[in-house]
């Protein structure tokens, strides 16, 4: 289940969490851009455009919150290998 989000962190290297930032970028810039299905759909059935704007907007808040999750796991890496080396 966690991997269809990019969330299956416990099995990430952190080369994966990058990569899997990385998509979520390119997510939100297209929600953004309104080049999304989603809003395309909306649009051929005439949902106003500030329907269409909100959706966009929480899609990218959607995709920047898994980028939070993952860059909070590498920080945990971190973190756990300072505590080691102490």
């Amino acid at each position: 289940m966690f991997e269809k989000f990019g969330l299956d962190i416990e099995n990430y290297d952190d080369e994966k969490i990058k990569k899997e930032n990385i998509k979520n970028l390119e997510k939100i810039g297209r929600d953004i851009a309104g080049n999304s299905f989603m809003k395309a759909g909306m649009a051929l059935s005439f949902v106003s455009v500030d329907k269409q704007a909100t959706v966009g907007y929480l899609s990218a808040i959607f995709n920047q919150n898994w980028i939070l999750i993952r860059q909070n796991e590498l920080i945990i890496r971190l973190l756990e290998k300072i505590a080691k080396n102490k």
